[in-house]
């Protein structure tokens, strides 16, 4: 069973990382339900006017959840954590929220919606591209071959593959005889892992920016504890100086989560550049042509990269 891996407030991570849009408007309002929460959205001008209540948390401290499509999702909390942790989950999916005590509303409208109820406006930082990265890839090598590479930092098939192949890949790399292109994207999201996907490919964003040679050792390491104890700032920072980036800003300030973010949407929307769909990690392809034997194969893939 994989292990709760939160070391750190959800709070103090959404301070650190996000930026606030606009302050708190007069008098903030509190709600003793999420019935009165979706009345005060529609008084304040909610034009969403279906609004269906989806769930409601089996614990006495779970949140309650009301949407209207897509665009909508009123959510009715249980303390700052766990206020956080629905905001911090809305805004990694590219959503600008309202935020108050108790309470998140995720709308297209929301700065026209906190006149009326409060709150403050927050929303990602619309920031730079990492350095040394083209077209979402950081690449090695300069060989005939073209071995592309597509990871989540919580997934566990994707440490196997590197586990097995990692050294081989640096090695066809470093010797010319293939150009090696690492995709990082963030689809395990969840408060469960402290959002340890958009966070970990923020701090491999970092260390590609900084010193590209910190990146593939960053990687394995970030992979290798896919399943194991939280991931905080504090450890990727140390984890990126052990690797050889001085990343300590940059993790801190989650400087490329809006690009973590804008990368991964448009990777499963539009497909990858090669036109390809993505539709699970790792997707390896070699020479464009899918991989689709054993991760953990290591004489396999060596034979698929030598067309034997």
């Amino acid at each position: 069973m994989q292990r709760r891996r939160r070391a750190l407030s959800a709070t103090a991570l959404l301070g650190a990382v996000m930026l606030l849009v606009a302050g708190c408007a007069g008098g903030e309002r509190t709600f003793d339900s999420a019935d009165e929460l979706a009345q005060a959205y529609v008084d304040a001008g909610g034009t969403c006017a279906e609004l269906q209540q989806q769930f409601k948390d089996d614990s006495d401290t779970g949140p309650t959840v009301i949407t209207c499509g897509n665009d909508t999702v009123l959510t009715l909390t249980d303390g700052e954590d766990q206020t956080s942790d629905v905001a911090t989950g809305a805004m990694l999916r590219g959503a600008t929220v309202l935020v108050g005590s108790g309470w998140v509303v995720q709308d297209p409208d929301a700065a026209q919606l906190r006149e009326d109820l409060g709150g403050s406006l927050l929303a990602l930082q619309d920031g730079q591209s990492p350095r040394n990265v083209n077209q979402g890839a950081v690449s090695f090598g300069d060989g005939e071959t073209r071995i592309q590479v597509v990871v989540d930092p919580l997934c566990d098939y994707c440490n196997r593959f590197l586990e097995a192949n990692g050294e081989q890949l640096i090695e066809l790399a470093d010797s010319g005889e293939a150009t090696v292109e690492y995709r990082i994207v963030a689809l395990n999201d969840s408060p469960e892992n402290g959002f340890g996907s958009s966070y970990g490919s923020n701090a491999l964003a970092c260390a590609a920016d900084e010193n590209p040679d910190a990146f593939r050792p960053l990687l394995a390491t970030i992979l290798a504890d896919s399943e194991g104890a939280a991931w905080t700032p504090e450890s990727l920072k140390t984890a990126a100086s052990g690797a050889g980036a001085s990343v300590d800003t940059c993790i801190d300030e989650g400087q490329f989560l809006y690009w973590t973010m804008n990368t991964t949407r448009t990777v499963l929307n539009e497909g990858l550049p090669s036109g390809d769909n993505l539709g699970g990690v790792p997707y390896i392809t070699i020479d464009g042509e899918p991989y689709a034997q054993s991760v953990s194969d290591a004489d396999g893939f060596a034979e698929a990269v030598s067309g034997e």
